[in-house]
């Protein structure tokens, strides 16, 4: 009796077994694999980035939406659905970097968008070097990040210290054109290296640089440096920074009575918030971004660039800025390379991402050899009686320059 029921065990073992039930090793369970593509992002949900953190969350959600809409991402011939799992750094860099290990060691994550900005960005993607994941960083382009020899971190933006070279060559291109500039920006990662290009670029065109200043982030005063800037002979004026900053700036100017034939801000004027603010005082003032709504680029995906803001605004309200678009950028470029590897392995989506070389609704992407974007370049806007119109380089313009400030 005891052999007989020995011997059905070890039938049903061997049926199990089989099967795949007893072991999961090579069972149907196995053999599917993970049902969704797990995605990590630490962003600045609270905090002084707060502003941009949520715009950028909004940009990952309207890209993540649309692609689970279509049934997810084709990989390898079947669809795999996208799950984007945040976490709130509070604008704080080591903050961040400690939510990205947790992200890759608890939450299993597949991949990582990027924070906002080039500090947490620097912290974080020596976290994904270390675990071998991709970082696609859709709003970090100062280069220090991408001088370590890491292979997992792809950038979005071209590289930080170009964006103000439009409004450079806008200024060189005036008749006259003004002689003296002053720079300044807050001590952080982004602002500091584009103004370093700034003031390097500056010189090149025949530029003097009467003035140039790196102040400490989250400075709430800002009236000696303007003094400072007035006491230098500055006919125009690049600053590098955040939208609190630039808002600062206009209003002391305002209260010295400091006038300028040119004011321009890497952040800000792009922003409800900024002429909200200001009011008529926004009137005339400059911004750069790397992206505009008018801009003439297209894809199958979102479409051209006014279909993505349609589609932005009517989910979100008024308010698209780049940053935004930025965040669906990124998303995008890593549906695309995960497509073209046919795999979710990190090795295989690397290899596409190092082969792609194409245009988007944001424009164009190829990335050198350190990960970063080198193709396209920012644009020049204006504030022109309430209305931002781009205004340089001349066949992206939607309106004339109006220089220097009435």
């Amino acid at each position: 009796m005891k052999r007989w029921k020995k011997g059905i065990v070890f039938v049903l073992a061997l049926l199990l077994a089989g099967s795949g039930l007893l072991f999961g090793a090579g069972g149907k369970e196995a053999a599917k694999g993970p049902e969704v593509i797990k995605i990590g992002a630490s962003l600045a949900l609270t905090g002084n980035l707060a502003r941009f953190g949520n715009m950028m969350k909004n940009g990952y959600e309207l890209w993540k939406e649309k692609v689970n809409a279509a049934g997810g991402i084709n990989v390898g011939g079947k669809k795999m659905k996208v799950e984007i799992i945040y976490y709130d750094d509070q604008s704080d860099n080591q903050t961040s970097a400690k939510l990205t290990e947790k992200l890759i060691t608890e939450d299993k994550v597949n991949f990582l968008l990027g924070p906002y900005g080039s500090g947490p960005t620097f912290a974080t993607t020596a976290i994904g070097e270390k675990y071998n994941i991709i970082t696609i960083a859709t709003l970090a382009n100062a280069s220090n990040i991408y001088g370590r020899g890491y292979k997992n971190v792809f950038s979005v933006l071209p590289p930080g210290r170009k964006i103000f070279y439009s409004f450079i060559d806008m200024l060189a291109a005036q008749k006259p054109a003004p002689k003296k500039l002053a720079i300044i920006a807050p001590n952080d990662n982004f602002p500091v290296s584009v103004a370093e290009g700034a003031q390097e670029y500056a010189k090149s065109k025949g530029f003097e640089v009467a003035y140039y200043e790196v102040y400490p982030k989250g400075v709430k005063d800002l009236s000696s440096t303007i003094l400072k800037i007035k006491n230098s002979g500055a006919e125009a004026l690049l600053g590098s920074g955040y939208l609190e900053e630039a808002i600062l700036t206009v209003r002391q100017l305002k209260e010295q009575k400091v006038y300028l034939k040119a004011i321009g801000f890497t952040t800000g004027p792009e922003l409800k918030d900024f002429r909200d603010a200001l009011g008529a005082d926004s009137d005339y003032i400059y911004g750069v971004a790397w992206w505009m709504p008018q801009m003439k680029y297209s894809d199958p995906f979102f479409g051209s660039a006014q279909d993505y803001t349609k589609a932005y605004t009517t989910k979100y309200g008024e308010g698209i800025a780049y940053q935004a678009a930025a965040a669906s950028q990124g998303g995008y470029l890593l549906q695309l390379a995960i497509e073209k590897a046919g795999s979710i392995e990190t090795d295989k989506v690397r290899a596409a991402l190092q082969s792609y070389d194409g245009v988007t609704f944001w424009g164009p992407t190829k990335w050198d050899a350190t990960g970063q974007n080198m193709a396209g370049g920012a644009v020049t806007f204006q504030i022109q009686k309430g209305v931002i119109q781009t205004v340089w380089p001349e066949a992206a313009a939607s309106a004339k320059v109006m220089y220097p400030n009435p």
